[in-house]
This record gives structure tokens, C-alpha cells and sequence, in this order.
């Protein structure tokens, strides 16, 4: 590496160590996340094309790996730091989410919910479970199906929620279309959730429905 190159990335440290990266373009901060993975190349050039190829660091985080290795000069050095910060991002957001004292809202748990679930390329439905103060036991993903549906195991939620010792339950799922509406199938799979949860005394306190630019919540537009 020559000493040019050397004093460029002691420089762009310094600016992050100053800063942090308030003010920065993508590709810069792609640049220097990538001085971890490639510790002997510039990476200035690469940063540039993740960038120009997924428009967005959400873009590049939320790609296919197998899209990302298309990119020439991307090897699994650059695929595994890429990973690494996106499933550290989901494990914070969870934690972070779980660790909140009783949840009040959908916004309380839609940051977790958008980051597990938002890339996914085909439905599914996940399950959180939560105590009678409303405090988050735990979740689970009770089915994955295709790009438009997923299936549903009423029996398998019941029997997970009464293994969680679950008072009440918030349903997701996702639309890789990038739709909010719910469906009528959606507004169906709800009402017979709540009718075999609520034999077991568990209530449905809402469905959220997780798509490309937000989320839809059946609780906050009066639909449970």
C-alpha cells in the first residue's frame, strides 16, 4: 500500500473519530467500513460502485448477498463485514426493543420489526409474545411462504404462545410488493388468530404489516 494511500485512510479515521459520520456521503462511509474487510486496497473505487449499483447503504445492507457478489472486486471478505453490521444492527434493534419496559404502540417495536423482516424477499408471519404488563417475552417465525403469501398455523401459534406463557400477541407480516394495504386474506388470518388465541385467553393486540416504506398497523387505523 503505498504511503499516499496510508495517510488517506489516517485522515478519514481522523474525520470519523472527530465526527463521527455526520456530513458524509454513502460511499465514503461504505469506504471506510470497507478498510476493516480489505485492510491493504484502497477501497475508495468499490465503495463507489456498492453505491452506484444498491443507490443507498439501507440499499447495500438489505441486498442479496448473491447480488452484492456480482459487484467485481467484491470477495467474502466484503460480503462477511456486510453481514456482520446488518445482523448486528437487527440484534441491537432487538435487544434494544425487548429490553423496553412494556410496549404501548406499534412504533415501539416497528424499527425491529422493518430491519428482520423488510429485505425479505417472500412473506412471512412472525409472532411476538408478550406478558400481561405488555413486556416482550420473546418471537417467532411461525411461516415463510412466496413472494405474495405466506401460510398459516393457527395451531402453531397457539401452541406458542401457551409455551411462552403469552398473555397477549402482536402478529407481523411482511409484503415484499412493498404494499401497505392490507389484504382480505390479511384482515381473515387476523380475525381467525384472534378467535383460536383468544380460546387460550390470549388477545391480539395488533397485526402490523411490514412493507418497503413504512408499516401498516391494524390496531392504529381500527381494524382490531
Amino acid at each position: 500500500m503505498s504511503s499516499d494511500y496510508l495517510g488517506h485512510r489516517k485522515r478519514i479515521r481522523a474525520r470519523y473519530e472527530a465526527g463521527g459520520f455526520a456530513g458524509w456521503p454513502d460511499y465514503e462511509i461504505v469506504e471506510f467500513i470497507l478498510f476493516y474487510a480489505l485492510p491493504r486496497k484502497d477501497t475508495k473505487i468499490l465503495a463507489k460502485k456498492l453505491i452506484k449499483q444498491f443507490k443507498s447503504i439501507k440499499g447495500l445492507i438489505d441486498a442479496d448477498s448473491d447480488d452484492i457478489r456480482m459487484v467485481a472486486g467484491v470477495g467474502q471478505n466484503v460480503l462477511n463485514i456486510i453481514s456482520v453490521i446488518k445482523d448486528v444492527a437487527e440484534l441491537y434493534l432487538k435487544q434494544r426493543t425487548f429490553d423496553n419496559k412494556s410496549v404501548k404502540s406499534a412504533a415501539d417495536v416497528c424499527d425491529y420489526l422493518r430491519i428482520s423482516m423488510q429485505p425479505e424477499k417472500d412473506e412471512l408471519l412472525k409472532v411476538l409474545y408478550l406478558n400481561a404488563s405488555n413486556k416482550i417475552l420473546g418471537d417467532d417465525i411461525i411461516s415463510r411462504g412466496t413472494v405474495d403469501r405466506a401460510p398459516v398455523y393457527p395451531r402453531k401459534v397457539v401452541e406458542s404462545a401457551v409455551k411462552r406463557k403469552a398473555v397477549n400477541v402482536i402478529l407481523a407480516h411482511n409484503h415484499p410488493s412493498g404494499s401497505l394495504r392490507p389484504s382480505e386474506e390479511d384482515r381473515i388470518m387476523t380475525e381467525k388468530l384472534k378467535g383460536v388465541l383468544s380460546l387460550v385467553d390470549v388477545t391480539v393486540l395488533d397485526h402490523i404489516i411490514i412493507g418497503l416504506d413504512g408499516y401498516f398497523s391494524f390496531s392504529e387505523n381500527g381494524l382490531i
